[in-house]
């Protein structure tokens, strides 16, 4: 009865919503003032994973990111143009150009990488021109496609390699074969594996017979707490018909179970074959194993020349010289180059600019000495084989994992960075060109994780990185200072550990990303989440243990230095049954809520002396998914929203709940939501608790009636995974890390704040609004070339002009909202006390806008004695000054036709290098700082607020 009950009061808030969340046309106009600015930053890039140029045009480039789509330059990087941003994935396998046209371009989604925190895809897309436009021809079930291979003649014939689900078996996996581009595909099995859980890794055609291909072939599995590489059916298989048959290749290759296999083959002489291929490691070339493989007879036998295989799951990446067959390159931790065809290598990047972690390489067949490189840390180019390097920090492709913000007045954005440690962001630079890559600095390295400031002392923060590492750092000196709990200084290590955890040393187990939490009461006060839940009052300085262990701490899920498969690698990705997120109520210290990633949702009320897992009590969710968010309420002590993740369970279905009494019971919230669309963070409004904000794999989610219904969040936000949100709690924005391109901003959400049935039903309203600043301009101003990326400034700043010496223009956004079917002129005044008046017309179309009052007041007509003033002034100028801003002045003077065309000719005079003193009579009246009143009409209806415009804190101060 009480679930029929929740679910008609649900389809009542649904019936008196207004029609407008009912489908994304609508929506979109709903939401239609509204709009996201990517920040940045651009500085180190994030990983690539495949880049493609026209043969004959080095300069015309494609680049594959691992999570934010495909990227486009035509002037060999200078600048980029994002083309894949509003389709089904931002993960990328592989793209394929074909040659004789290259406006055909194909898009393999779902990074073939298998790291702990990559994505999946949703096929192979299609374009046939240039990339403006793609469609999805197939394969949509492969989840991961780890290479795309073109005909060179036939447009219509082109392979895919499909390594498949990396989470299950599940889906299809293998080498498939379309010949009528893209309309049908074929699953190539005549001699290739086809047991379901072996798929192709890498495939190679003949330079001179398309006929010739060379697949390889790998099993691989990850589970939450461990990865396997390696089978008994990988290895590298040969067709000489195009795909009909193959055969596997084994003369001088190595036996038993095969892992990652990378392939390249020689254009010039494809007979030359070589394959980077895992397997059981051995230090003796005459026993065959994991490392590098040449082969001169087309495969029939290869020759061991190099034992190196550094984290073969990560990288096997090998590539030949088009011009010269005995330059080879091995793309791991480090870019290693051959110039012997294999048998010795040296590190090719000791450029630290360009350094670690390389996945691609495109090495120009017109040009021995050029090569585009791609790695973790974005994309190069060098025109010298390798002795200089430009790096691409001019698109914004950064893959994080948490973000945080100070206090700071414009504020600060913090994040934790995929193996780029952790970076700092500026809100709004005060500079014309926008937030500068040299607004933004790296804190510390690693992957970085959770970040806090104290709220009233930015120069306080607590950093992390991967598996729990904790830091205090001081933004302004760059001090950084290891504050982790150990023996020396947990005060009650034996009290709270039992006696078989001690045995074996620490029995702390810290996921990958381990939640750091600033207290809300006290900045001195933070938890850290291993299995265990760890306090600090003081900073770091020592620590208590608050909890049991709040895992399933299940054996099979909790061994130590078993992960890897073939080649063991055990970095700390793949530690299990330990907290994965952390919640603390604000509004009582004692209320601390745990989700594990083994399953498990504990709360406390008691500050940690009690705990209660109240993960029975959630039902049709299968056991032991990961909890992806836990959210405490701000609003009421027993309620808290939960999201699962499944995918790492091989299993995408959409999980959202809400409980009001401490977890007791629980309400799904889906909803409406896709379902197989993967749940990363929830977060309820700081002010309105029906404002639901939800992060998903491919973007954001909304809801204004508590999870009744959602609409997706998507305005101009590309399709990307959302691991985390934030809201600012002095300036209202939703701040957005996505996992592939960067942090974006909201701006003042307050209309979705005050978005209710209300007022979508009614003529028009007008909403709280946002106070307006006088920013200062400190733009650095000059020339800075072409070659520079800038995070965008608020809507209300406008510059002057496109000049680099431009100078912005102060403005306030006033955010309002007209409902359906309004025919009348919408009008807004805006008036001070002393009766100037700003009067405009509005847009009347349906949903929310925002205004941008430019500050500025409508003129009055000039008097006869202020006219006759003003030309003294200007005669008098003349005669004294040869400045030919005084001659445009008295130009414009004389040729204007309207009051604000006199009075911005004479605001020539007070501008710039000329900057010479007039009264405000003279110039057009402006805002300064002070209470602004503001009437919407909207026929005989009215509406009014207030606006607060506010100096430059930087000139208060």
């Amino acid at each position: 009865m009480k679930n029929q009950l929740f679910t008609l009061t649900l389809c009542a808030i649904c019936l008196c919503l207004s029609n407008f969340l009912f489908s994304q046309a609508s929506h979109d106009q709903l939401l239609q003032g509204m709009k996201y600015r990517n920040v940045g930053p651009a500085n180190q890039g994030g990983r690539i994973v495949d880049i493609e140029a026209i043969e004959n045009d080095f300069a015309h480039v494609y680049a594959a990111s691992a999570s934010g789509g495909v990227w486009k330059s035509e002037n060999a990087g200078t600048t980029w143009e994002p083309i894949f941003d509003d389709y089904g994935t931002a993960s990328i396998g592989d793209i394929a150009l074909f040659q004789p046209n290259p406006n055909i371009l194909w898009v393999g989604t779902g990074e073939a990488n298998n790291r702990n925190s990559v994505s999946w895809g949703d096929g192979i897309y299609k374009s046939s021109d240039g990339g403006k436009s793609f469609t999805n021809v197939g394969l949509e079930n492969t989840h991961q496609i780890a290479r795309v291979v073109t005909h060179p003649k036939d447009p219509d014939i082109v392979y895919a390699g499909a390594i498949g689900h990396l989470w299950g078996y599940s889906g299809d996996r293998g080498l498939f074969k379309t010949i009528d581009g893209g309309k049908s595909w074929q699953k190539l099995t005549n001699g290739l594996p086809d047991d379901g859980k072996t798929g192709c890794i890498d495939l190679v055609m003949d330079s001179k017979n398309p006929k010739i291909l060379y697949a390889a072939f790998y099993q691989r599995l990850r589970q939450p707490w461990h990865f396997h590489s390696g089978g008994p059916n990988g290895g590298v298989y040969k067709s000489t018909n195009g795909g009909k048959s193959w055969k596997k290749l084994t003369t001088g290759l190595p036996t038993g179970d095969t892992g990652r296999i990378g392939l390249a083959i020689y254009k010039k002489n494809p007979k030359i074959v070589m394959a980077f291929i895992e397997a059981e490691k051995t230090d003796d070339l005459s026993k065959p194993g994991s490392g590098v493989y040449r082969s001169e007879d087309g495969g029939n036998s290869w020759t061991y020349v190099n034992t190196y295989n550094n984290r073969p799951f990560y990288y096997s990446q090998i590539r030949i010289n088009p011009h010269d067959d005995q330059k080879v390159y091995l793309l791991t931790t480090r870019f290693m180059v051959s110039d012997d065809g294999g048998k010795s290598l040296r590190n090719g990047s000791q450029d630290q600019e360009v350094h670690g972690d390389f996945h691609a390489l495109w090495l120009d067949p017109n040009d021995p000495e050029r090569y585009y490189l791609g790695a973790d840390k974005g994309m190069s180019i060098t025109h010298d084989h390798g002795k200089s390097f430009t790096l691409f920090d001019n698109f914004a492709i950064g893959q994080f994992y948490r973000i945080g913000y100070d206090m700071r007045d414009p504020y600060y954005v913090y994040g934790g960075y995929q193996d780029n440690g952790m970076y700092s962001v500026a809100s709004f630079s005060r500079d014309a060109r926008g937030i500068l890559n040299d607004s933004n600095w790296k804190l510390h390295w690693g992957d970085g994780q959770f970040v806090h400031a104290d709220p009233s002392n930015w120069r306080k923060m607590f950093t992390q990185m991967e598996n729990g590492s904790t830091f205090s750092y001081d933004p302004l000196t760059h001090r950084i200072q290891r504050i982790n709990p150990g023996f020396h200084n947990i005060i009650n290590y034996e009290a709270a550990i039992p006696a078989k955890d001690r045995a074996n040393g620490l029995p702390f187990r810290f996921n990958w990303t381990a939640p750091l939490q600033m207290s809300p009461f006290d900045s001195k006060t933070l938890y850290l989440a291993a299995n265990y839940l760890l306090k600090t009052t003081d900073s770091g300085q020592s620590w208590s243990i608050v909890s049991p262990d709040l895992s399933t701490n299940t054996p099979e899920k909790t061994e130590k230095g078993k992960s890897g498969g073939i080649t063991p690698d055990n970095t700390g990705a793949e530690t299990h049954c330990a907290i994965y997120t952390l919640s603390l109520s604000n509004i009582s210290p004692d209320i601390i809520w745990a989700g594990t990633d083994d399953g498990n949702i504990q709360v406390t009320t008691n500050g940690g002396k009690d705990w209660t897992n109240v993960r029975e009590n959630i039902n049709n969710v299968p056991n032991g998914m990961w909890v992806s968010r836990v959210e405490a309420s701000h609003f009421d002590p027993g309620t808290a929203y939960v999201t699962f993740d499944g995918h790492r369970s091989d299993n995408n279905q959409i999980w959202v709940f809400k409980t009001t009494n401490f977890g007791r019971d629980w309400t799904d919230i889906s909803s409406n939501l896709p379902t197989q669309e993967v749940a990363r963070v929830i977060r309820e409004d700081l002010r309105n608790p029906n404002l639901l904000f939800l992060g998903t794999e491919t973007g954001v989610f909304y809801s204004i009636d508590g999870g009744a219904a959602w609409s997706k969040l998507k305005l101009n936000l590309p399709t990307v995974s959302v691991l985390d949100l934030k809201i600012h709690p002095r300036e209202n924005d939703l701040i957005v890390g996505t996992h592939g391109r960067s942090i974006w901003i909201l701006d003042d959400i307050t209309p979705l704040q005050q978005l209710s049935s209300s007022v979508l039903e009614s003529k028009a309203y007008l909403f709280e609004q946002k106070q307006a600043t006088l920013w200062e301009n400190v733009s650095r101003g000059g020339q800075r070339g072409h070659f520079w990326f800038a995070g965008d400034n608020p809507a209300s700043i406008q510059n002057s002009s496109s000049l680099p010496r431009a100078l912005f223009e102060n403005g306030a956004m006033i955010s309002y909202y007209v409902g359906k079917d309004v025919k009348q002129e919408v009008l807004i005044e805006i008036s001070d006390q002393h009766g100037h008046k700003k009067v405009d017309t509005l847009h009347n179309t349906a949903g929310i806008h925002k205004y941008r009052w430019d500050l500025q007041f409508d003129p009055e007509p000039f008097t006869p004695e202020q006219e006759k003033n003003i030309r003294e002034i200007l005669e008098n100028l003349s005669q004294q000054y040869s400045f030919s801003g005084i001659r445009r002045a008295k130009a414009a003077f004389e040729a204007a036709e309207t009051p604000l065309e006199a009075r911005e000719a004479i605001q020539i005079l007070t501008n710039g290098y000329l900057s010479f003193r007039l009264g405000d009579e003279y110039t057009v009246p402006k805002a300064k700082a002070g209470t602004y009143m503001i009437k919407l009409s909207v026929g005989d209806e009215i509406h009014r607020r207030s606006i607060e415009v506010r100096t430059d804190p930087l000139i208060s101060k």
